[in-house]
Order: C-alpha cells, then structure tokens, then sequence
C-alpha cells in the first residue's frame, strides 16, 4: 500500500498512544544481567523492531544496525530465542527477495547506511535466505562508488564532499573488514585500515591527543579551520564511534597485516586520552571532551557507553594494557549510577543522551561549543541503549571469568551435557592473558567448526575424551573461492602456551589442493596423542621462532603434509603417507639451527605408496633432521629433493642418524644430506631445540 501524509501520522500516533498499555502489561525480571533486561526493556516499548530510534515507519539506519546487532550479541551470550527473531523481523521487514533494501538508495553514498548491513551476515548465517547474501553484496558494493579523497579516505557522503567525519568510520570500515574476512578478500585490509590512519591523521590534534569530531580536506566548509580543515571541537560520541570501530574492525582484520599494528597504536591513543579525561565522579565523560569542566558541558552516557565497551573488549582481546581494565569497570559502575533508570515494572532506561550532532547541512550546524552543549538530550536513544548492551556483555563475561576457579574445566559437548556445544564457544569464555591453566574438555563427537584460538588466550589445555572419536573438522581448500593454502585450516593457534591432548584434528575436504588440518602461529604448543588428517598441507607450523612439541601423535598426508618456519620437535609419532610425494617442507630461517626434529618416529604408508622422499626445501635453508627413526620400504634412496632447484643444495641441511627399517639404507642418498655422528646427534635434546629467546622445557 502506497504510504500517504496520513498513514504515517496514523502509524506514529498508534506507536506513541499504544506505549504506556505495553508498558503496563509487561514487566521484566530484576534477576536478569543487565544486558538482557536491558533488550528486553527495549523490545516492550518498541514491539516492532523497524520501530527502535522512535521511528514513525520503515528507515534503514545506522541505529536499528547498532542495537540489532547488540541484541544479537544477547542471544549469542544467553540463547533467548525471541531476541534472535526480534532482529530478524527487522532484516525480513527491510530486505527483499531481490536484495534490495527499503529506504536504501546507493547513490546516496552515505556511510551511515552502511551499518545496519552488519546484523545480516548473523543473519544469513543462521536463516541461509540468499535475499540476505544479495543484500551484503549489494552494499559492500557502495565502497566500488564511495567518493573519495586524494588520499583514499571515503567521503562521509556524497552530499559532504571532502570531508571525513568519526561517526563515518564506525558506519563503514567494521561492516567492510567483516566483508573482506568472510569472502576471502585480502586486498581490502589495507583500504580499511588506509580510512583509520587517514581519518586519524586529519582530525588529530597534536594540542591535546584528540580527535577532532571531522575535517574538511578542502577546508571551504564554514565550521572548518582554514589551515587544518578540521572543525572546531572533539565531540564525546564522535570519539567514541572511533573507538568502538578500531575494536569491531582489528577483529576482522588478520594479525600480520602490513598496516594493522597502526591501528593499535592508534586505539593506545585513544585509551590514553579517555583514562585522562574520565570523570572521577561520574566515572562518564563529557559531551565535548576537550571542554571537560567547562560551564554547560555535560556528562554524556552515549559516548560513555561507547568508551567503556571499546575498554572492556580492548582489553579482553590484548589490544591495551590490563590497566585499562580499572578504568572501565569504574565507568560500567558509574553508568549504573547516573544513567539507569528503572520503573516499578523493572522496565530500564538510559537517560542523558544527545540525540544527534553534526555539521554543517541545510539548518547549518557550526559545531562551535555552543551547539554541542545545547542539541536536545533525550532518554533511550539507541546510540546509547546499544553500546550500554554491548558494555554489559563484556561485564558480564568478566564476571563469569571471575567465577571460575583456578585449573577450571570448561565442558564441550556435542549433546548438550556440557556447558557448551561448540568448541569455539568455549574458547571464547576464556580469559584473555591468564596467568592460570583452563583445561576445556571435549566430549566424544564430529565438531565441524573452523576453530581459532586467538593470540590473547594462553594457558589453555584442550583435551578430547577419545582421540580417535573427538573430531574437529572442516572442508576448505585453496581453490574454493580463490582461498588461498593458508585460509584453509580447520584448527588455527593463534596464541601462546596451548595444549591439545587426546584428539583429532581433519580436513577432509577432497583432494583437491592444498588443504590446512593444523595451522599454527602461537609459541610453547603441544600436541600430544593427537591425530592430523588431510591430504596435502596437513600441518602448517607458521611463525618463526615460535616452539611446537609434538608427541604420540598421528600425522596423515600426500604432499609437504607438515611445512612451515617454525621449529618443532616430533616424537614417537607415525607419520603416514597417503601418496608418492614428500612429507616435509621446512622454511626455517636461516638463524635457526634446527628447524624440524624427527625422534623415535615411525614412517609408513598407504598400500602402493613406494617412492616417498623425507622432504624438500620450501625455503633455501630449511633444516630437517629425522633421528632414532623407523623408515618403511617407501622411503626413496635420495631421500631428500632440491625443489627443482640446485642453489637449494648448497643451503638446506638436512641430517640423519640411527635410523632403522627397509627405507633407513643411506648408501644412495644424496650428496647434500648430511649423516650425523653420534656427537653432533646428541645436541638434538629438547634443552637445545627450545632455548629460543627463553628457555622453554615442556617435560616439567
């Protein structure tokens, strides 16, 4: 039906006069977590989701976007079904068939509509409706047309030539790496991270450490100065936009991209100037920061909301020091104090929000002082109901992390006897940075998930009830999507002092290409009485300097089934070869003395496998000794390759010693390879192999 002047002045007057029955009817439960009663609050004044940020009818906005997507994060933390179809409605309401977007107009090229794309890629995930991967397309697709600067930084919209805008980082660079991580985009890291620094370098005032609220790069608008273009103030909100788009976006963004550790140097900036100017009665911050104190400046709870939940989760994730911890959690308690408000119903509201601010526009805004402290403040504006949710969530989280006790024992089952279904979902209630041991236990069943553990988790056994029946697995491989070998993996270790025991690891895609089982990065990691099975690439041991310890373990594979830079000991393991092909292919560093180490190991093969060399050299100084070990038949005389490549032989080192069976005969091997004397064997001992940068020695 086509909407008139009345129908929308009849649906507002419906929405306004049916509140207070709503309210009246509904109640909700003190008990609950903040974060919940919070959503649910928001759910009785706004039955239809479309209706969240008082809207008289259907508006694709960047506010239904930020508190959808916090109310998302309520059902991942607690599973409330209602919550989940609550967002969902909105997506339904909004998106086509053909993905196209109701009130969306891409030529507008504004990043504010970019936003609420966010919440369907959740969304998709869980309803599989293609109208919602259209819909992703269709606006990561506004980024092809985005006007830009000279210097590649998006123009806030089409309507603001030149200028970039805080707020315009948040609405576009989270939803464009989120993009980018989930379709296998890596040239467009360094475009997202490029609008971070570039922002940051036009709004930055070196006066104070701020960040100016915008900038006008060609310096002709009225509210910016004639020399820097930037305008005249650090609006609290804008700031925090910034700040929760830096700990939404390095999320998404892989840990050694060139470019990334900007954006961290950036987001310590911005926690020192916000541990700075905190309130220390409040524990909130001012509506314009670099006025805090001043005569009508006001302690505002959207930009404090934002500032402790980019905290909170900074910390959680390693970005910034623990330290920072103390700072949010005095801001969580404070806007308790001062911003929460709670009728006899239970029913929550946030007070004390500005409702919106900007510049310039056709009611010109100056962004002088006086128009910041003077724009209307208003109660549950959702620029602070979502970033308030969000803030409770990692509160929550913390406190559940405080609640456990040391060697705590976190259960993973895939029939719902234990605390989690999914290993993943585990991994995350762990604390980043413990100085204790958690041990998550994983009960027999196929877990198929792509698992990461993250560098900020340390500490961490995972142990599975029975390694032949706890199977972690997936199915990528290179040639999906132009992947690439090292998006592949099923497992990824990301951090530091991580224990796999008693478990399988697969890929079992098809033969197909390279196919990652086990991809690892952290340092001190120890896999012991684990399977590895795949076909080509089983293992990628992918960081140099870091340690990895293997023992009695499984491993499976056609081609360069284990390779990588790192350095790592293998003992009493089989290694079985499924194909006439290598096993290894070291890239050690060239100041790195032992790369592989093979010790009381036992090779074997698949019927019909019979010409099997030890391995070649993916890097000109790969080094790979097999020591004590037991060769099948399969083994070739050569025992190792050169790549095709005769420079290869004047640099790998590849050794031998004491090696039994029908394939340990080194009168044919090649000339290269080096036969160890008992001497020279006898500095292969842990103690050596592991005394990098600090002395590790996992038999303790």
């Amino acid at each position: 039906m086509r909407r008139t002047l009345f129908s929308d002045f009849f649906m507002l007057f419906l929405f306004i006069t049916t509140i207070p029955l709503v309210l009246s009817a509904q109640q909700v439960d003190s008990k609950l977590p903040w974060s919940v009663r919070m959503t649910e609050s928001e759910m009785i004044r706004c039955p239809e989701s479309w209706q969240l940020d008082f809207q008289p009818k259907l508006k694709w906005d960047y506010c239904h976007g930020l508190e959808l997507g916090a109310m998302l994060d309520v059902y991942d933390a607690y599973g409330d079904e209602k919550i989940r179809d609550y967002a969902i409605a909105y997506a339904d309401t909004m998106v086509h068939e053909d993905g196209t977007i109701t009130a969306y107009k891409l030529t507008d090229y504004s990043l504010d509509r970019i936003n609420s794309g966010k919440i369907l890629f959740r969304i998709y995930e869980q309803t599989k409706n293609p109208k919602y991967k259209k819909a992703l397309d269709l606006l990561y697709s506004q980024f092809e047309g985005q006007p830009r600067n000279a210097d590649g930084g998006f123009w806030h919209k089409k309507i603001y030539p030149h200028q970039m805008w805080l707020d315009g980082i948040y609405m576009g660079a989270p939803f464009y790496a989120e993009y980018a991580f989930r379709n296998n985009l890596p040239q467009a890291y360094a475009d997202v991270i490029n609008q971070f620094v570039t922002c940051a370098r036009h709004t930055y005032d070196p006066k104070n450490g701020l960040y100016r609220h915008a900038t006008d790069v060609s310096r002709t608008e009225r509210w910016a100065d004639p020399v820097t273009g930037q305008s005249k103030h650090t609006w609290g909100r804008a700031m925090g936009w910034y700040a929760m788009a830096l700990v939404d976006a390095l999320e998404f963004i892989p840990k050694h991209e060139a470019g990334r550790d900007s954006l961290l140097d950036i987001l310590n900036n911005v926690a020192v100037q916000v541990r700075k100017l905190q309130d220390p009665k409040t524990g909130g911050w001012y509506q314009v920061m670099d006025r805090s104190g001043d005569k009508g400046n006001y302690v505002e709870s959207s930009c404090s909301a934002m500032f402790i939940y980019s905290l909170f989760k900074a910390v959680r994730l390693g970005y910034i020091d623990k330290s920072y911890l103390n700072v949010a959690l005095k801001g969580y308690k404070g806007f308790l104090n001062n911003f929460i408000e709670v009728d006899k119903n239970g029913v929550v509201t946030v007070t004390k929000a500005c409702a919106v601010a900007g510049l310039g526009g056709k009611v010109y805004r100056s962004g002088d002082y006086d128009y910041y402290i003077n724009e209307t403040i208003r109660n549950n504006d959702p620029k602070a109901v979502g970033p308030f949710i969000m803030a409770s969530l990692e509160y929550e989280r913390l406190l559940s992390y405080e609640q456990q006790q040391k060697q705590d024992t976190l259960v993973v089952s895939r029939d719902g006897t234990g605390k989690y279904r999914n290993i993943q979902d585990a991994v995350e209630a762990v604390r980043a940075f413990m100085d204790y041991t958690v041990t998550i236990y994983i009960k027999k069943g196929v877990y198929k998930e792509k698992l990461v553990i993250p560098s900020w988790v340390k500490n961490v056994q995972l142990v599975g009830e029975d390694s032949e029946k706890t199977i972690i697995t997936y199915d990528d491989h290179a040639n999906i999507n132009k992947m690439g070998t090292f998006r592949t993996y099923t497992v990824k270790v990301e951090g530091s002092d991580i224990t796999f025991k008693d478990l399988t690891i697969e890929n079992n895609a098809a033969p197909l290409g390279q196919a990652v089982a086990l991809h690892t990065e952290g340092d001190r990691l120890m896999f012991v009485g684990c399977r590895f099975l795949g076909n080509q690439d089983t293992i990628y041991t992918g960081s140099e300097g870091s340690r990895l310890l293997f023992t009695n373990c499984y491993i499976e594979g056609t081609t360069d089934f284990i390779f990588g830079p790192s350095t790592a000991l293998f003992e009493y393991c089989e290694l079985h070869s499924k194909r006439d092909s290598y096993i290894t292919a070291a890239s050690t560093p060239q100041n790195e003395e032992f790369g592989y180490v093979f010790k009381n190991c036992k090779l074997t093969a698949a019927p019909g496998v019979k010409k099997v060399y030890l391995g070649r050299p993916w890097r000109p100084y790969a080094a790979t000794a097999f020591i004590n070990c037991e060769f099948g038949g399969h083994i070739r005389p050569e025992g190792w390759h050169n790549w095709k490549n005769p420079e290869n032989e004047r640099t790998a080192r590849y050794a031998e010693f004491g090696n039994t069976g029908d394939g340990a005969d080194t009168s044919g091997r090649v000339a290269w390879g080096k036969q160890l004397t008992k001497k020279e064997a006898l500095r292969y001992t842990p103690e050596n192999i592991f005394k990098e940068n600090s002395n590790w020695y996992p038999y303790k």
